[in-house]
């Protein structure tokens, strides 16, 4: 935590913000609180709450860094009960700022205007993202509604959409999230079994959605995306950790046992879902005879800054086992020749005590996801069960 340098002061409270976007206002709930001379901000998507405690003030102005990505707030104080300034994503080159506006005990996320009874959306959705495009692809929608209010999200074949917030104002659909990476706005018009709407994602990309109600709505099999080129040999594996040293699958303490392989990045929300879930798996199991072992790739080619980054996140989420320093995302392919197909961050390669690949799970689905990641967690218990009784 860094200490405040300068006499300006801010409301402690809660604050509704939000971002300028091309869909318009994108708004989310911030909370700042005080923790001896230096403030603290949390940022709420639905359940979850994500401390940045990362702050420096200088003159007018307060840096934001959020937790493990390579983003910030940055803002001027415009008044005790305002905040003006920008979101800065730190790894685009183009479209990196986006404007912010906070102001203190300004009210709810999304106001809720309509005089008449909000739409249903609860349940399940078949949804089609921009049908009839080179970029189409399918989602699953899952929503909770209790009067006008939303939680939820969509389901996707590289990972969910992650605590998606919001309201249904009679007929009309709205949700977002601010999480630091993802940068979410949908604004939908809902009818008895169908909706229709546009999903702006930060200041670059915007597509129209379709969808409707179906509780039989499911992804492809995730186990049945990215194969293997050699099922019947050994993986080879042999990377940097953050301080340089190389890490072989050969390495004694990986000898007889599974090994989990995790395809990750620091920029990625649902990596970050998935290293959390792996750690307290990893901490429950290790003396069990199982292994972890993280492969980062990067949004750079610059190794100092990339295990920078892999350092922020283990630090951040403690995580115990073995991160290795691969290389720029968009090198995964000429890294890792013998994967066909990867599609997803995170993609996990399981690996029984000879480390043959037994199974390959696309993208990963969290807490947001409700009953999705609790099928996922029983699957999972019951699959590293097998692989650890085997001789």
């Amino acid at each position: 935590m860094i200490g405040i340098t300068t006499n300006i002061k801010i409301a402690v409270g809660i604050w509704r913000a939000f971002l300028i976007t091309p869909g318009g206002e994108l708004p989310f709930v911030m909370e700042i609180s005080k923790n001896d001379s230096a403030y603290v901000f949390q940022i709420a998507n639905g359940p979850e709450k994500m401390m940045l405690d990362e702050v420096r003030m200088e003159g007018d102005s307060i840096f934001v860094r959020f937790p493990v990505y390579e983003s910030e707030l940055r803002l001027k104080v415009v008044t005790t009960n305002e905040l003006e300034g920008n979101y800065i994503n730190l790894t685009r080159t183009t479209n990196a700022a986006i404007p912010m506006r906070a102001y203190y005990n300004a009210g709810p996320r999304f106001y809720i205007r309509s005089k008449e009874p909000s739409k249903s959306v609860d349940g399940r959705w078949s949804v089609m993202f921009g049908a009839g495009t080179k970029d189409s692809s399918f989602a699953v929608g899952v929503f909770k509604q209790d009067g006008g209010i939303v939680n939820g999200t969509f389901l996707t074949a590289s990972g969910d959409y992650r605590y998606l917030e919001g309201v249904v104002d009679g007929d009309s659909l709205f949700l977002s999230a601010f999480d630091g990476v993802f940068v979410y706005l949908i604004k939908a018009k809902v009818r008895s079994n169908t909706m229709e709407g546009v999903f702006y994602s930060g200041a670059h990309r915007q597509i129209g959605f379709t969808g409707f109600r179906d509780e039989q709505a499911a992804l492809p099999d995730p186990t049945n995306v990215t194969k293997y080129k050699h099922y019947d040999k050994a993986f080879v594996l042999r990377f940097p950790d953050t301080d340089s040293i190389m890490v072989d699958l050969k390495d004694e303490r990986f000898k007889g046992k599974p090994v989990i392989i995790q395809i990750l990045g620091s920029w990625c929300p649902n990596c970050l879902d998935e290293s959390e879930f792996l750690q307290s798996y990893y901490t429950r199991n290790r003396e069990r005879g199982v292994e972890i072992i993280g492969l980062s790739f990067e949004k750079t080619d610059d190794f100092a800054r990339a295990a920078n980054n892999v350092k922020r996140l283990k630090s951040r989420l403690g995580i115990t086992y073995p991160m290795l320093v691969c290389a720029n995302r968009d090198k995964l392919q000429s890294v890792l020749p013998d994967l066909d197909n990867f599609r997803a961050f995170p993609t996990s390669i399981y690996l029984d005590k000879n480390h043959r690949v037994r199974k390959i799970y696309s993208g990963f689905s969290g807490k947001a996801t409700g009953a999705e990641f609790e099928r996922f967690k029983d699957d999972f218990s019951m699959f590293m069960d097998k692989l650890l009784s085997e001789h």
